[in-house]
């Protein structure tokens, strides 16, 4: 039975979020059907109703929901007419290509200011700001190289490996007074720098995909944002659409 872990990072909304729209892939919840009322959700993962409210209007933004006036909430049927990208961890994507996983820190340090980008995406100093780079490798073979900015307090102690291996809204959630809860993707096609490609092993000018992440508290104040330059012939990505199970 799936359970809300109200000692996690994941606030419960998120939590009941996954767990609908997990029941709604596996057919639990068929395209057409109502939801349970938001009482008896509350009632079955000990959520408040303001709780069960969030959870249903990050269903309804995802396309999974729809709310009918005097009805209630259903599952809405699949639009196969758009794509959408699922976009995993480097990490996990590689692995299920069977290919060995990577990292190398090519730099970390302090910075009192951002670059000009991370500005116009609201992000500020505060007190200051800690970037990171790292080489991302499969099977040993250059594929992407990130470049990663987070609000941080000068002093805090942080440990090489982190940066190394645990997931940029970990560690913000470790070093900072802020926790993450929501992140917004950006897909673009680049050409390389010089700084860039020398680290992939490809010539200065060739195109890249460039990811832009940015991560976000609950009152929408970016704390992270994560840019990401990948080989083009290394990496792709793919969108596999299908009707949820059970519709006909």
């Amino acid at each position: 039975m799936d359970k809300i872990n109200k000692n996690s990072f994941t606030p419960p909304f998120y939590q009941l979020a996954a767990i609908i729209e997990k029941k709604i892939m596996e057919g639990e919840f068929k395209p057409g059907e109502p939801l349970p009322s938001e009482n008896d959700l509350g009632r079955e993962y000990e959520l408040s109703r303001t709780t069960v409210r969030k959870c249903l209007s990050l269903l309804a933004e995802r396309g999974m929901i729809s709310a009918q006036q005097g009805r209630g909430t259903f599952v809405s049927r699949p639009s196969l007419d758009r794509a959408v990208f699922v976009m995993e961890d480097f990490k996990t994507q590689m692995k299920r290509q069977e290919k060995e996983v990577g990292y190398k820190l090519i730099n970390v340090r302090f910075r009192k200011q951002l670059p000009e980008f991370a500005l116009r995406l609201g992000m500020t100093p505060d007190e200051g700001i800690l970037y990171y780079c790292r080489l991302l490798t499969a099977n040993a073979e250059p594929v992407g190289i990130e470049h990663k900015y987070m609000c941080y307090k000068k002093g805090r102690p942080t440990l090489e490996n982190e940066f190394q291996y645990k997931a940029f809204s970990e560690i913000i959630a470790i070093h900072t007074n802020f926790l993450p809860v929501r992140s917004q993707a950006v897909l673009t096609a680049e050409s390389a720098s010089e700084y860039d490609a020398n680290f992939l092993h490809i010539s200065t000018g060739d195109p890249v995909l460039r990811l832009q992440q940015v991560l976000y508290t609950r009152d929408e104040k970016p704390v992270g944002i994560g840019v990401f330059y990948y080989r083009s012939d290394r990496y792709s990505l793919i969108s596999d659409i299908h009707p949820l199970k059970g519709e006909r």
